[in-house]
């Protein structure tokens, strides 16, 4: 009888911890935004539509540039909308990667556009094979948040790529002999990083960037390096050197 009452209390008990787990899940679900294709997803609290004002901080004088992509050449996106999925969910929606904002965009039956919440979902697939990841990364010092497109995965290292598009501000026509030049957005220098067996990852863009990430493994690097003609801009490269220090000991 006892043994019935104490299985019968560990019921109650996980039934109770999986309720709290589930009501502070769906705290999180915002307005509308919940039930999402019939199936809950999370998602953030902005959404918008085709022709959106997004706002961003440029740092000068404390002000805000507004940016209205209607007015503005080239795209903030690396991807046009494409089948994938996100991490959790078996089906697929319809994404594509914002890598100016770094936001994923999801698009429902209704054509309207939400934002993926970083909160929550840390990992998409597109149907292209690109598979991009929540990492927190450094850069010299510094540290950040944001999606790494994952280039190779392996057991001890990572090769991981930031996509870099830039916002170029117009150019007024200085006079009536120049020709005003309209804002535009540009694709920048891509990061690559390196993420150890660890999670930690870390940016690099020379040889020696490489061996103060490695210093254990210097000396099998620098023989690799001499023989290899490896170019720290250039993928195939990149790969090749990773698939090496998978190698080593």
């Amino acid at each position: 009888m006892k043994k019935l009452l104490l299985l019968f209390a560990c019921i109650l008990f996980s039934f109770a911890g999986e309720s709290q787990n589930s009501s502070s899940i769906h705290s999180l679900y915002l307005g509308n935004n919940a039930g999402y294709d019939g199936r809950s997803i999370l998602l953030d609290y902005r959404s918008f539509d085709y022709n959106s004002i997004d706002y961003r901080d440029f740092g000068t004088n404390n002000t805000t540039k507004i940016i209205d992509d209607n007015d503005t050449n080239g795209s903030r996106f690396i991807n046009n909308f494409q089948y994938g999925k996100v991490a959790g969910f078996a089906k697929k929606y319809v994404l594509r990667y914002d890598a100016f904002n770094d936001q994923m965009e999801i698009k429902n039956a209704e054509n309207k556009i939400y934002l993926i919440d970083k909160r929550t979902i840390n990992k998409v697939d597109f149907e292209n094979g690109a598979t991009y990841k929540l990492y927190n990364y450094y850069i010299g010092k510094k540290n950040f948040t944001g999606y790494l497109k994952v280039i190779f995965k392996g057991s001890e290292v990572s090769l991981l790529k930031k996509e870099v598009i830039k916002y170029v501000f117009e150019k007024q026509a200085e006079s009536s002999y120049h020709t005003a030049v309209p804002a535009k957005f540009k694709r920048g220098k891509d990061l690559y990083f390196v993420a150890d067996h660890n999670g930690t990852t870390r940016s690099f863009r020379s040889k020696k960037d490489l061996l103060k990430l490695f210093p254990d493994k210097k000396t099998a690097l620098e023989k690799f390096l001499k023989t290899n003609d490896v170019k720290f801009t250039n993928e195939d490269s990149l790969i090749a050197l990773m698939q090496h220090l998978e190698s080593l000991d």
